[in-house]
């Protein structure tokens, strides 16, 4: 009985999630009815639930202004034609192809959450994949995609959090979890490839005109497909090669980063040059500030002050400041901009941040303990549902490390009660919940809004609404977590 209670929070969210009813109404309501039950059901004390609350306001605050800063950023870079600059010169002039959507599912996208996570990769990746000529169904739907990095997310605190719960290195839990995360990788491009396939195959533009398929030049169903494997296989194996070599924190970053020239090289046919010139500083100087402020904060241990300058928000905002004065904005264009960037910020950071407390009462308030308790008492079958339990988990937090702090401790115990390796439980948990970061409604939320705006009529192919991305990316990630089930239970019972 305490399980179903515990669930009730979040199937109400569900549920909510179907209606018309604005974005924030769904996490409020789920957020409130778990507060409401851990104080009256679960006799969770006062004191414990404001602790917990409290413990993370600052990371909650530090999301939103991240949020509001890649906003700005990305109405900076579309309002002074450096996006579509960008976006040229990536693939070539070539078009909505599979080639330029695998750059940026395996490449540009899961390369911007490493550096800096929390949907900054969204607001980067959407708008050029737009530029790409992708109608905004398809580029909400391959940005979402790209965020199969989820173990290496903001260079892996994620990771870090798992490999304290199991016991184990930060070294050994980033190898077990590039081993298991294969299947995120695979499902990413095999579905990356079938979506931008057949969008290539119908020909249709960011403006809607068709296009010539002689330009885009689609293959038959089985290259798409083929394009999409190798290209997984080959950022499973950089992984792991990188968390061997170079250490687990940077081995996202840098596989991806390699995965972005090779599809690059052959989007253009072997030359880089010429660059985009200013079109690129804004970006790189996000990228740049933030992993060398969190390589500071790491080194040197700087208090407050480091997680200030370890913060995306702060260089997404400087990049915006620093972009609108290098590219030229118009200074009767600031007003408009602004307030576009507190409309979005309103439209799709408050609902996130609203799950980010849902799943805090949740884990705080003891349902989710309760929850655990339920299924490791269903004894060897919990193996094949364990990984369920960690796409839930990333699904309803939006964050890898939260859905390893709610259900992390879970995980483990039983494991150990089961007489399995902690290590490679927590190696599913920690990429089965970043692989259900990418159906989340936060995520789902921050891409329709980012894509609803250019939806025109001329379009072909579905519209972008949360039911149609839903309507694919649910049964991608369900239809993994199954693989991810038969793995527990094949290889788990050998590990103890």
């Amino acid at each position: 009985m305490d399980a179903l209670v515990a669930a009730t929070p979040i199937l109400l969210t569900l549920v909510l999630l179907m209606t018309s009813l604005p974005a924030w109404v769904a996490p409020a309501a789920g957020a409130v009815a778990a507060l409401v039950l851990a104080v009256t059901w679960f006799g969770a004390p006062g004191e414990q639930i404001l602790q917990t609350l409290g413990g993370s306001a600052w990371t909650l605050v530090e999301v939103l202004a991240i949020i509001a800063g890649g906003v700005v950023l990305s109405r900076v870079m579309d309002r002074t034609g450096a996006q579509e600059r960008l976006a040229r010169w990536l693939s070539s002039g070539g078009g909505p192809t599979v080639a330029s959507a695998l750059l940026m599912v395996h490449g540009v996208v899961p390369f911007m959450e490493t550096v800096t996570g929390f949907g900054v990769s969204v607001m980067i990746g959407l708008p050029l994949l737009l530029g790409f000529g992708f109608t905004p169904y398809r580029a909400a739907l391959l940005t979402l995609l790209g965020l199969m990095i989820g173990p290496w997310g903001s260079m892996g605190p994620g990771t870090l959090l798992a490999s304290q719960d199991a016991g184990v290195t930060l070294r050994e839990m980033g190898l077990a979890s590039g081993a298991v995360n294969g299947v995120a990788f695979l499902a990413s491009g095999i579905v990356a490839a079938a979506v931008a396939g057949h969008g290539s195959a119908h020909g249709t533009g960011a403006d809607g005109r068709l296009l010539s398929l002689r330009r885009i030049g689609p293959g038959p169903l089985s290259s798409w497909l083929g394009a999409g494997v190798v290209s997984a296989l080959v950022l499973w194996a950089l992984v792991l090669v990188a968390n061997l070599l170079l250490g687990t924190a940077v081995a996202g970053a840098v596989a991806t980063l390699a995965v972005s020239v090779l599809w690059l090289l052959v989007l253009r046919r072997g030359r880089l040059r010429p660059g985009p010139g200013r079109a690129m500083v804004p970006y790189l100087v996000l990228m740049a500030g933030t992993v060398t402020g969190q390589m500071l904060n790491r080194t040197l241990e700087l208090g407050p002050a480091g997680e200030v300058i370890s913060s995306p928000a702060l260089w997404s905002i400087t990049a915006a400041m620093l972009g609108g004065w290098m590219l030229h904005l118009e200074r009767g264009q600031v007003p408009r901009l602004l307030g576009d960037s507190v409309r979005l910020w309103g439209q799709a950071g408050v609902p996130t941040g609203l799950y980010m407390m849902l799943g805090v009462a949740v884990a705080g308030g003891g349902l989710a303990a309760a929850m655990g308790e339920a299924l490791t008492a269903l004894g060897p079958t919990y193996l094949f549902l364990a990984p369920f339990v960690g796409g839930l988990s990333g699904y309803i937090t939006a964050s890898g490390t939260g859905a390893n702090a709610m259900v992390g401790p879970t995980q483990v115990a039983a494991a150990q009660s089961m007489g399995v390796s902690p290590l490679w439980m927590m190696a599913l948990q920690n990429s089965s919940a970043g692989w259900g970061i990418i159906a989340g409604p936060a995520r789902v939320e921050l891409a329709y809004r980012l894509a609803m705006p250019h939806q025109r009529a001329v379009h072909a192919g579905p519209t972008v609404t949360r039911r149609n991305l839903l309507v694919v990316l649910v049964p991608t990630v369900l239809v993994s977590l199954v693989v991810y089930g038969l793995i527990a239970v094949l290889v788990l019972p050998a590990t103890g």
